[in-house]
């Protein structure tokens, strides 16, 4: 099974974080629809206080190209939005790298930082107990 969460909070620049250009959010708003048209995912912008966030949420049975898609959904916006912060926890037990472990991308200044997490991982036994292997 394979595993995403993601948020991201969009700020059109980090040194004026609330002041979000029309152009901009148009761009954004036009990615988003783009992934949701190609593949169904459940993600959405929503505000908060005026401020745009974006959410994605997607299970699946098996690695499709459409966790490729988000991902590089969200780094097409943190790289037009570049005050735009925020992560993506993946898992997929079928990756035979990591198929124990979840991984993180975190957007934040314009760039996709990608890591090992080391607070849910290993997720056996960490998260899940010696009876799931």
């Amino acid at each position: 099974m394979i595993e995403l969460h993601g948020w991201l909070t969009i700020h059109e620049t980090y040194d004026d974080e609330d002041l979000c250009s029309q152009e901009m959010l148009d761009c954004v708003r036009y990615k988003v629809k783009t992934i949701i048209s190609e593949s169904g995912i459940d993600t959405e912008i929503k505000y908060v206080n005026g401020i745009p966030f974006l959410n994605t949420l997607m299970c699946a049975n098996h690695r499709t190209k459409e966790i490729d898609n988000i991902i590089e959904m969200y780094k097409n916006i943190a790289q037009i939005a570049t005050g735009s912060y925020g992560i993506i926890y993946l898992r997929d037990d079928e990756d035979s790298e990591h198929s124990n472990e979840f991984q993180i991308y975190l957007f934040m200044r314009g760039n996709c930082i990608y890591k090992l997490d080391n607070d849910f991982s290993p997720c056996i036994p960490t998260i899940e107990g010696e009876t799931y292997m």
